[in-house]
């Protein structure tokens, strides 16, 4: 399990075996979420939340409805020292267990807080942060217990074994790191985005969540080449700790372990019984509704996103199930919402089950299409064809594509695995929808395929011709007969005038159209995932600020050159803004086959159709809105675009799973994801980590120093600036074709200059991506001045780019903003 230290399976077994008096009181009746190694700790892991098909009978499980879907997890229960060894035996070297004991799920016993070393930092930072944390829970009269982690981390706990729910406990949690960071902000961090924790201690209380598990106290942790435990330790070890400026005593393997155990007893057993509340103040935040408590009806979902005051809305009942029959009613809408997809739904248990499937039914035996399970809707809604619209959730033109009846041939939707026989009025024969493999248990990734017998693809025609009606999407679009009005656009325009009412524009500082050089995403290799998110698609174009006044529209670049008449289009559509408005978003273009194409928007081809994406406002009607959180600015932001037509699109945020919508986002070939905090405000300029992007492939923006001669040139000199420093990254040869090889030759045109612009020029280590002092006299250098956008499969460990490709000129770059993102 451990090469390094030749830690066996074995070994592993034996010592829970060993610890279980100890372990077995701190996880009993807490749900378990595996993580197992079956190959040890260098090869694959993965999470397993459902107990395995395997589980033996004797087993004690518990079932947990998932939040996404109308289904259960069987979570296990490790009860006894028989389930501990079975989980052993299993590779679950980590055990990792809910705050809550079952059958009350929603009551969590305690509060817990990660406290995570940043780049730079180690245990014994830890450990200061934790005494610091110890201070301020000993002024709210709240006893403490601490555990180091395994790794250099270290674990604080309080417990309360009294009533309370997550709705009391997070919230206190995030206030004591909110101000731990605010007293400390030297040492301290409280948001996630590693960007913004170098040197820093994360005091993570994000682990205070439903359905969130935490490393048990005993556990073996697959952190480190040695078999390090989740060990309890007390607050004088960590003070001799930082006092002899060692953590040799921090870090336990399982025979110092055991042996400790035995010596001085379980220094946790005072978690089991010690009772202790919150201060009064979170306890007031309890929700009448205990959070565990969900209701069994399968339409809540989309009860909660609909407007049913509108007569053209179809009610939310649940019909009594069809007389038993094999056959039942399948439908297939085509919506041209953000983006055109076709939504697959099957009469299930009086209600629909719905898919949205971007890409349509596969037709061949080899396709496979992404197909993301939805909210159920009701059986009226099956032949609703009409538009939804604009601003409203789902914005956009339905039409019933196909409908018909379907048959069971094998499987059903609760085993993830239904074999169908369509028989509607365009597709005939059989398809296959299976959930995909669920790294946790609120995934809702499902595939579409064909079975059978292949199927030939309709024409064009027949593909824009609805089943019932044999109108084209254009001509449901025009005829407006039917109307749907969601919930979600009524809640924005009623949270709106709530926070209009709230929030006095007049009362806000008053504001002059004028440029703003726009707020930054830092980048990051994981998206956050704790709920206090908004994502975003990230578009391959032109950052770009419109502007409205009194009767002029102005576009500005990100580095504030004025671009209007290169896209009179944008500009007219903008025409409609409220005066005095200014907002800002992304200038894409979108090629015939509907993909986002850098090429096509800087060599400005006709071909390309150009659109702007609004995503945020600075200025609403002469009124500054870049103090307000982002949640507020996104209602303003929609209203204001309310009169604002094609190309202007309003960039819709998502609340979902990162996880889910990075799936989504890679089907429709998307560069990547931003997430912005909901209670962000509108910082000018900055990268503060309020903002994050997360790019699928490696790529963004260098500063041209030099190149090397060739036909015209070989390949591009490129870095980026580490303060005043610009560092040598890469020789960028591939990526050109010979006009635009041209092209950029003649940028060069008055750059040049004798000296190398390079700091970190000449290395001394010779290597397929160094430039040596023999090699520099083949350099031409350039002034910085000139930015590409390089794309590369990763960083190199002496931070060199592998496989660097040149993909276009980056216009609205300043060079000095070019820095390493990741």
């Amino acid at each position: 399990m451990y090469p390094g230290t030749g830690f066996t399976k074995a070994e592993v077994i034996d010592y829970y075996n060993s610890i279980a008096p100890y372990i077995l009181p701190h996880v009993e009746d807490r749900p378990i979420t595996l993580k197992r190694y079956p190959d040890g700790i260098t090869g694959q892991h993965f999470y397993e939340k459902n107990a395995p098909s395997h589980t033996p009978v004797w087993i004690q499980k518990f079932q947990i409805p998932r939040t996404s879907e109308n289904s259960l997890i069987n979570y296990i229960l490790i009860n006894d020292v028989a389930t501990l060894i079975w989980s052993a035996n299993l590779a679950n070297l980590e055990i990792h267990s809910f705050l809550a004991r079952a059958p009350h799920i929603d009551q969590p016993t305690m509060v817990v807080f990660d406290l995570d070393p940043g780049a730079g930092s180690d245990i014994l930072k830890s450990c200061e942060v934790a005494l610091l944390l110890k201070d301020v829970l000993d002024r709210l009269n709240l006893e403490s217990f601490v555990k180091v982690s395994g790794s250099k981390g270290v674990h604080l706990h309080v417990p309360l074994n009294t009533a309370v729910t997550y709705a009391s406990t997070q919230p206190f949690a995030k206030s004591v790191a909110q101000l731990l960071e605010k007293e400390h902000p030297d040492l301290v961090v409280s948001e996630m985005p590693k960007v913004k924790r170098k040197g820093k201690v994360l005091v993570d209380w994000s682990q205070n969540s439903e359905h969130k598990s935490t490393v048990a106290v005993y556990s073996l942790r697959a952190k480190a080449a040695r078999p390090f435990i989740a060990m309890p330790v007390s607050w004088d070890e960590m003070r001799i700790a930082l006092k002899k400026n060692s953590s040799h005593g921090l870090f336990f393997e399982p025979d110092a372990a055991l042996k400790r155990v035995r010596k001085i007893g379980d220094k946790f057993a005072a978690m089991q019984k010690l009772k202790q509340k919150l201060p009064q103040a979170f306890l007031d935040l309890r929700t009448s509704e205990h959070a565990g408590t969900r209701s069994t009806n399968a339409l809540d979902a989309y009860r909660q996103k609909r407007d049913f005051s509108k007569t053209s809305e179809p009610a939310p009942t649940v019909r009594k199930p069809s007389q038993p029959s094999s056959s039942k009613l399948f439908v297939i809408q085509k919506h041209a919402a953000s983006h055109l997809h076709y939504d697959l739904r099957l009469e299930m248990n009086g209600a629909l089950k719905s898919w949205a499937v971007p890409k349509g039914p596969p037709y061949d035996l080899k396709e496979r299409r992404l197909a993301m399970s939805v909210e159920d809707h009701p059986m009226d809604y099956a032949r609703f064809e009409g538009v939804i619209p604009k601003g409203e959730y789902g914005g956009g033109t339905v039409m019933v594509w196909d409908i018909g009846h379907y048959e069971v041939i094998d499987g059903n939707y609760w085993q993830g695995k239904l074999h169908v026989n369509f028989r509607g009025k365009k597709l005939s024969g059989e398809w296959i929808l299976v959930k995909g493999k669920a790294r946790d248990g609120k995934d809702n990734v499902w595939y579409l395929l064909k079975s059978g017998a292949p199927m030939k693809r309709l024409s064009t025609k027949l593909d824009d011709s609805s089943a019932l009606t044999k109108r084209s999407m254009t001509q449901i679009a025009r005829a407006e007969d039917a109307v749907w009005h969601s919930n979600r656009a009524s809640r924005e325009k009623n949270i709106s005038a709530k926070r209009q009412s709230a929030v006095d524009l007049d009362s806000l500082p008053k504001a002059r159209i004028k440029f703003v050089e726009p707020m930054q995403a830092a980048a990051v290799r994981e998206l956050p995932d704790d709920g206090l998110w908004f994502y975003e698609a990230k578009f391959d174009g032109y950052r770009c600020l419109a502007a409205k006044r009194s009767g002029a529209v102005t576009l500005w670049s990100r580095r504030g050159i004025v671009f209007t008449a290169h896209y009179p289009q944008i500009a007219r559509a903008c025409e409609k803004l409220p005066a005095d408005t200014l907002i800002d978003g992304e200038l894409i273009a979108v090629d015939d086959v509907g993909r986002i194409s850098f090429n096509a928007l800087q060599n400005n081809l006709q071909s390309a159709h150009i659109q702007f994406y609004a995503f945020d406002i600075l200025v609403n009607r002469g009124r500054s809105m870049l103090q307000l959180p982002l949640e507020s600015r996104h209602e303003f932001l929609a209203e204001s675009l309310t009169k604002v037509e094609y190309p202007v699109l309003r960039s819709m945020p998502v609340d979902a799973k990162p996880a889910d919508i990075i799936r989504v986002a890679k089907e429709l070939e998307l560069e990547g994801i931003i997430a912005k905090r909901k209670d962000s405000i509108y910082e000018p300029g900055r990268r503060t980590g309020s903002w994050v992007k997360h790019k699928f492939n490696g790529s963004q923006e260098f500063v041209i120093g030099g190149y090397t001669p060739g036909n015209p040139f070989d390949s591009l000199i490129v870095g980026y600036y580490d303060d005043s420093d610009l560092k040598f990254v890469a020789k960028v040869r591939n990526g050109f074709v010979p006009h635009l090889r041209r092209n950029v030759y003649q940028r060069f045109s008055g750059r040049a200059t004798t000296s190398c612009p390079f700091a970190n020029l000449p290395e001394k280590r010779r290597t397929q991506w160094a430039i040596t002092s023999s090699e520099m006299q083949n350099c031409r250098w350039l002034k910085p001045e000139l930015v590409a956008q390089v794309e590369f499969t990763e960083w190199t460990p002496d931070g060199h780019l592998r496989h660097p490709s040149f993909v276009g000129l980056r216009e609205d770059k300043n060079p000095r903003q070019c820095v390493r993102e990741i």
